[in-house]
């Protein structure tokens, strides 16, 4: 007999990400809102500028757009599979297999980008890679995230969230078809969280992407997050 028991939610896994592959690329591949936000941060960047990928997934559409742009781009996922995929459709850019909590660089990079891959990182496990992306960049250089504000998901419950208010803990999300855990900090969460790590917040930005149905997918409220590592002559002013 079939089991109709709703199964508990689970964090997605390697293989799964692994498995997810190109129908992962179709669904989120081509976000038009991510593609703006993602021209925004690279005029702000030097032209010749090394970037650190984090969590690239297939390479598209984040370090495909850095390769297409004439920087450099170097990619780190634990995914054998999308690590692949990205080696595919990024030829220029350099990809390896790597969790970015115990992955140390050999170069300093001009920026950095999170888009949409720690959301299964514990708070401590966000504030120690805000720490490690600050120690990762060059001063001056730049942190990109693609996030979710905890305050904008009606997912978030009020049982969800430390006794600060700044973080949303285990919260219930589905993504193509799966039912994840996921850790959510709020806009104030974030602001605080980089701050510590040394980051002043030069731009942020909001819109909602809202996946094909054949995704599967909770709508996401996107929060970007443009961070600066400060330098002697820092280039930006804040206009959050």
């Amino acid at each position: 007999m079939e089991n109709t028991q709703p199964s508990e939610p689970t964090n997605s896994d390697e293989q799964f990400w692994t498995d997810l592959g190109l129908k992962y690329e179709a669904a989120f591949g081509h976000d038009i809102g991510l593609h703006k936000v993602i021209q925004r941060y690279l005029k702000m960047l030097p032209a010749s500028g090394h970037i650190l990928d984090c969590g690239p997934g297939t390479g598209k559409p984040v370090a495909a757009a850095i390769a297409e742009s004439g920087r450099r781009v170097h990619g780190i996922d634990m995914s054998p599979g999308m690590v692949s995929l990205s080696r595919k459709a990024v030829p220029s850019g350099t990809f390896e297999v790597a969790n970015m909590l115990e992955w140390a660089p050999t170069v300093s990079y001009d920026g950095a980008v999170a888009s949409l891959s720690i959301f299964e990182l514990s708070r401590q496990e966000i504030a120690t890679m805000s720490h490690a992306w600050f120690s990762w960049l060059k001063p001056g250089g730049l942190l990109l995230i693609n996030t979710f504000g905890a305050e904008d998901c009606q997912q978030v419950k009020a049982g969800n969230y430390d006794a600060d208010g700044q973080c949303a803990n285990k919260v219930e999300w589905r993504f193509m078809s799966k039912k994840i855990l996921i850790t959510l900090l709020t806009k104030a969460g974030w602001k605080v969280l980089l701050e510590k790590a040394g980051f002043e917040i030069v731009h942020t930005e909001e819109d909602l992407f809202t996946p094909p149905a054949a995704a599967d997918c909770d709508p996401e409220p996107r929060y970007y997050i443009i961070a600066e590592k400060p330098s002697s002559t820092s280039r930006f002013h804040g206009d959050v």
